[in-house]
């Protein structure tokens, strides 16, 4: 399989899915979708076996071996299949800026759409932020798909602007849409390392009413009592514990316990102040993408059955059900 020397990491994965540099054996593939989907593509004509070839050949060929490419192109793989090609395009190395590109396998696209530019999309936003460190990534659309933006705006992007009657299509002017994301990134702080007065500010959101009707243990606990449990956390190789914030604020702590096979148990708390911003999502995303370093192959959530907001949460981010009781579900998310 190829790599790029740009990249100090080559595949992405989430679940079932992952994204590694573009295959030389999916070309054929992407060329079909390619001319299933010209209307929304800037492709002038339907692309033939030569075309592609040629392509391949002599554009994506010379990408691995650069170190500032213009492009950085992956297959999106299901269980090794590939069901989607896409990347950063148009890279602008000195503002740091790139568009996304993406298209799936045509059948796909009715049922799946969204799941499936959000699975894309938070594999992407690894490459982009953390290993190339970019400042910004956006797409840049015709007007004829409503359901690509409002599944943008959900994972976190803005309508930044609006090209009017910017490109002829069918014959109409239609507008182009640009949508954007900045490299947001929070700071994650370990425990052990936050001073006595975050620590009081994090004990007084645990102990909050409003978050502690959502927890496996209710009580309110005193600061003694927190202050003994950050003690313990040093040198504890089986307990991850981190307090997020940014620009300042506490938006959340989030907790992690050995319970073997590479498979942690995972706690969070998020500031009420948030509910609604997407915020914990983002953060949560950044969190999950940096547990490699730890050998975590797989985290696991359990959830009131009740706590209808929380499920839909954990949907969103890909954790699958394990199993039920009367009380709980029981989540797994593979890494």
């Amino acid at each position: 399989m190829p790599s790029y020397i740009c990249l100090h990491q080559q595949e992405h994965h989430l679940g079932n899915y992952s994204i590694v540099p573009l295959r030389y054996e999916d070309r054929f593939l992407i060329m079909k979708w390619r001319n299933e989907q010209i209307y929304h593509l800037r492709q002038a004509h339907p692309l033939t076996e030569d075309d592609q070839q040629r392509y391949f050949d002599n554009v994506v060929s010379k990408l691995y071996d650069n170190p500032k490419p213009d492009q950085i192109l992956f297959s999106y793989l299901e269980n090794g299949t590939c069901i989607g090609y896409g990347g950063l395009v148009h890279i602008n190395w000195i503002d740091n800026n790139a568009e996304i590109s993406f298209i799936m396998d045509t059948s796909l696209e009715v049922e799946h759409f969204s799941e499936h530019w959000s699975n894309y999309l938070t594999m992407l936003k690894s490459v982009a932020f953390d290993d190339l460190g970019l400042h910004k990534i956006y797409t840049y659309a015709f007007d004829l798909r409503p359901h690509l933006y409002t599944m943008l705006e959900t994972n976190g992007f803005t309508r930044e602007a609006t090209l009017k009657e910017h490109c002829f299509f069918n014959g109409v002017y239609k507008d182009v849409l640009i949508h954007s994301l900045w490299n947001d990134l929070y700071d994650v702080i370990d425990y052990v390392d936050c001073t006595p007065e975050q620590h009081r500010e994090i004990l007084a959101l645990r102990n909050r009413d409003d978050v502690r009707v959502w927890m496996v243990n209710p009580e309110v606990i005193p600061e003694e009592n927190h202050f003994k449990f950050v003690e313990s956390l040093r040198g504890n190789a089986n307990r991850l514990y981190f307090a997020v914030y940014k620009n300042g604020s506490l938006l959340g702590t989030y907790n992690l316990t050995n319970e073997g096979d590479g498979i942690w148990e995972r706690g969070i708390i998020a500031n009420p102040s948030t509910q609604g911003s997407g915020q914990t999502e983002k953060w949560e995303r950044q969190i999950l993408g940096g547990l490699s370093q730890y050998n975590i192959k797989a985290v696991s959530a359990k959830v009131k059955q009740d706590n209808l907001r929380s499920i839909k949460y954990h949907e969103k981010l890909g954790y699958k059900v394990r199993e039920r009781d009367n009380e709980y579900i029981y989540y797994k998310l593979e890494l």
